[in-house]
């Protein structure tokens, strides 16, 4: 699970957007190009700085980017289309840190940053990596530091998954068919759109997952809490996950929801991520663990308001994320109510939260003015009671 996605969403938010008419310059470099012995470091950065120069928006196809990227994925630069940073990463400021030769290839490390305050103190947000080579016509394009990084780890088909794995990870494919079973699930019963073929990344760890995606840095590193998880790339359908994920990462794989379902209300999006969920475990507590820490948190501040999406109870802590097990009770009840053709509507019922509290009072008369209160209750009940996964 991608918690600290999820946690810094508000901190992200807060932060202003620095946009090229801004007096802050928008590519820079601390490397000497002009007169340096190396000719092609002059040429790679005028390729990088055209690149962001152009670059307004998350969907335009960029003739900087390679070829064989363009042909493989719907949006080829992965760094952008798993959209971490607001969904398109190149909206705020650019440094380029270093430009290196190594291994027949050049790596551009840059840093995305925006102003902190009026001295130009600045607030760093990431530290990427991309390559740049030559293609067959000559050229230099930029590629996805994914491929250069893990151009040497194994690689294993299972169904509709490719793998691809840290070396020294142990692969199960019991595991893996395991996964395909859930796929085909969400295909049968929810009526999932299935790709041709998904991409599956395992790293040890959520930092080492990160750096396979090009990242040196992001912001929210350094939290051992949070060095754990994964994430959906919902436009080339990659899953990112850690090795406790493993093969079967049924958190990224209900994901595979969200293209087919991109109205559902943001508590459905991450409760059915939950829901599939047979291990009922994160960060080393159970779900029921967790029920009781939202208990414990709830019970001494009865002001909070669960039917209020931007209440500080979301936000609750770093060890424990509201809104995927909120989310988990609301399917589990209406699942109760009627099967998967009750998650259906409700996946199709509008994600602006007036639409889905009255979806939720005329499916299993809960309205808005009560949600808090029948949520309550219920997070109670589940401290104590385990509720069994969607199988």
């Amino acid at each position: 699970m991608y918690i600290k996605k999820y946690l810094l969403t508000t901190l992200i938010l807060t932060i202003s957007i620095a946009s090229k008419s801004q007096n802050w310059e928008w590519v820079s470099s601390q490397v000497n190009v002009e007169n340096n012995a190396d000719p092609n470091k002059a040429l790679v950065y005028d390729l990088w700085k055209s690149f962001i120069d152009a670059h307004d928006d998350s969907t335009t196809i960029f003739p900087q980017w390679n070829e064989t990227d363009r042909l493989k994925w719907e949006q080829p630069d992965l760094i952008c289309s798993e959209g971490f940073l607001n969904a398109n990463i190149y909206a705020y400021l650019n440094k380029v840190l270093e430009i290196r030769p190594e291994n027949g290839v050049y790596v551009i490390r840059s840093m995305f940053y925006t102003p902190y305050n009026e001295n130009k103190a600045v607030f760093v947000l990431a530290i990427t990596n991309h390559v740049v080579k030559k293609d067959e016509r000559g050229e230099f394009k930029i590629h996805n530091w994914s491929d250069y990084y893990t151009h040497n780890w194994p690689r294993k088909t299972v169904g509709l998954i490719d793998y691809c794995y840290y070396p020294g990870f142990r692969f199960n494919k019991k595991k893996a068919q395991e996964a395909n079973v859930l796929i085909n699930m969400l295909h049968d019963k929810l009526g999932v759109n299935l790709p041709h073929h998904i991409t599956q990344y395992i790293a040890p760890n959520l930092y080492e997952l990160e750096r396979l995606k090009g990242f040196d840095y992001i912001i929210g590193m350094g939290d051992a809490q949070g060095n754990t998880g994964g994430s959906f790339d919902r436009k080339n359908f990659i899953i990112y996950g850690d090795s406790v994920g493993g093969e079967n990462y049924r958190h990224e794989i209900a994901r595979l929801i969200n293209p087919t379902y991109p109205n559902a209300h943001f508590l459905l999006i991450q409760g059915m991520a939950e829901y599939v969920n047979t291990e009922q475990k994160e960060f080393g507590l159970s779900h029921r663990q967790h029920y009781e820490r939202m208990k414990e948190w709830l019970d001494s501040h009865s002001d909070s308001d669960i039917s209020n999406m931007d209440d500080k109870f979301y936000t609750m802590d770093n060890q424990t994320a509201p809104a995927y097990l909120v989310g988990k009770i609301v399917c589990h009840e209406l699942f109760k109510k009627d099967g998967y053709q009750a998650l259906k509507r409700a996946l199709v019922a509008g994600e602006d939260d007036a639409l889905f509290f009255r979806f939720l009072q005329n499916e299993i008369g809960v309205s808005k003015e009560r949600f808090n209160q029948w949520m309550r209750e219920k997070i109670i009940l589940y401290s104590k009671e385990d509720i069994p996964p969607l199988q």
